[in-house]
């Protein structure tokens, strides 16, 4: 059996370095090798934790460093990250062992640092302030606490105010619910938690929130009974929320325009009670599979996909659906806790996707009947992509009105992901 350690290094090295995924990093190298379920916990949470925390691991290691992080190697940085991580927050880890081991990889990887990595870690060990902040300044202090970029603090403290934009990044380092969705064209909510605890799990039902379910001791999801006959998907209540606030009708003709991995494709059948009709779209045919897939799985027959881009207007879809959803592509600020490398994303970076956003909810609306429904969500926190985004296209097209205050779910309550939802209906033809 590999070393956790080891495969450890080398997924959060891809992530932070290589322009890596998380959590496809993390599954990559679960598929590849056989750990048993303790070992699978430790290799999942030190990627995590570590990702999670490289800002505030980093802002320790300096204190301890001669050299400035940037002139280490990536290699030792990385070690010494995963070394503090495992002293600071991994209970069944000894100081001891996750000094050996940190040494021990080292002298694998990059044996000359392991000199190096050996005295910062017992110099931080020998410090009992080792990991206190001394940071004056209220923004500073925020971005090396919750380990995000000063980039994303900064656009959180302008948008929101210093005490909120806290709350936010504190939400952000809170372990996220496991939320599934019943499908109600195969089972209901109270049948499929009698299931679920059956095989182990313990489901609750969400108030509010109608056909969801919380639930925890749910292991190896893919492989449960439950899920592969098609009567659950994993979904945050935002999403949900989001379908929802579509309203989909059965006979009616619906298109979700950037519909990977199909998880809202799903939810949107299943609400249409699997009559009438989904055009689901997306830029390629490896992102549509993913939508097939799940539609199989949950024996939906009504989705027929498409590729297309969806910033490319397309005549032939002009005034054709009764409801549009656009889950538009954004910078993924509501949804850091899941995906911790969008932490350390710039304005650049963010920035970068506002001119997609604009060209899509346009070429959207044109597709939309008079009299039907537009939904523009986003799983970002940030307004420039959200209310910005919807009040620029309302000032540009009198044909369409809001229906509804829009919604803005933060994560600082700590009970579902940052979204955004802003429902939109044509009034006319024009």
């Amino acid at each position: 059996m590999k070393n956790p350690r080891e495969l450890g290094y080398h997924a959060i090295y891809n992530v932070i370095y290589q322009g890596g995924y998380s959590n496809i990093a993390i599954n990559k190298i679960l598929r590849k090798n056989e750990l048993d379920g303790i070992n699978r916990g430790f290799f999942t949470e030190l990627v995590y934790g570590t990702i999670e925390n490289k800002l505030y691991l980093d802002y320790v290691i300096q204190k301890y460093s001669r050299q400035k992080l940037q002139e280490l190697s990536k290699e030792v940085l990385v070690i010494l990250e995963m070394g503090l991580y495992q002293i600071r927050e991994m209970d069944s880890v000894t100081d001891f062992a996750a000094v050996d081991e940190s040494v021990k990889l080292c002298k694998k990887v990059f044996p000359k640092g392991s000199g190096f990595v050996n005295a910062v870690l017992r110099n931080v060990l020998r410090d009992p302030g080792a990991f206190d902040i001394d940071i004056k300044a209220p923004l500073e202090r925020i971005s090396v606490e919750y380990s995000v970029s000063p980039d994303i603090a900064g656009l959180l403290a302008d948008q929101y105010g210093i005490e909120e934009a806290e709350d936010i990044m504190y939400g952000f380092s809170m372990k996220p619910k496991l939320y599934i969705r019943a499908n109600s064209l195969k089972t209901t909510v109270s049948k499929l938690a009698e299931l679920l605890r059956e095989e182990g799990a313990e489901p609750e039902e969400t108030e509010g929130v109608k056909d969801a379910l919380s639930v925890k001791n749910l292991k190896n999801i893919e492989n449960s009974r439950s899920y592969k006959e098609g009567l659950f998907s994993v979904q945050d209540i935002s999403s949900m929320k989001c379908v929802r606030e579509l309203g989909p009708q059965p006979g009616e003709y619906i298109l979700d325009l950037c519909s990977c991995p199909g998880g809202k494709t799903g939810y949107i059948a299943e609400l249409m009670k699997n009559e009438g009709s989904i055009d689901a779209m997306d830029i390629s045919e490896n992102k549509l599979e993913l939508v097939k897939n799940t539609c199989r799985r949950l024996g939906v027959s009504i989705v027929r996909t498409r590729q297309n881009d969806a910033t490319v207007y397309s005549e032939d879809m002009a005034a054709r659906y009764d409801r549009v959803l656009v889950d538009a592509p954004c910078s993924g600020i509501g949804i850091i806790r899941r995906k911790p490398e969008i932490r350390y994303k710039t304005i650049k970076d963010i920035s970068s996707i506002y001119n997609v956003q604009r060209k899509i909810i346009q070429n959207a609306s044109r597709y939309v009947k008079p009299g039907g429904v537009m939904i523009y969500s986003t799983c970002t926190i940030n307004r420039e992509e959200n209310q910005y985004i919807t009040d620029e296209f309302l000032k540009k097209n009198s044909n369409f009105e809001r229906v509804q205050d829009d919604i803005m779910m933060l994560p600082s309550d700590g009970e579902s992901d940052g979204f955004y939802i802003c429902k939109l209906k044509r009034i006319s033809g024009q």
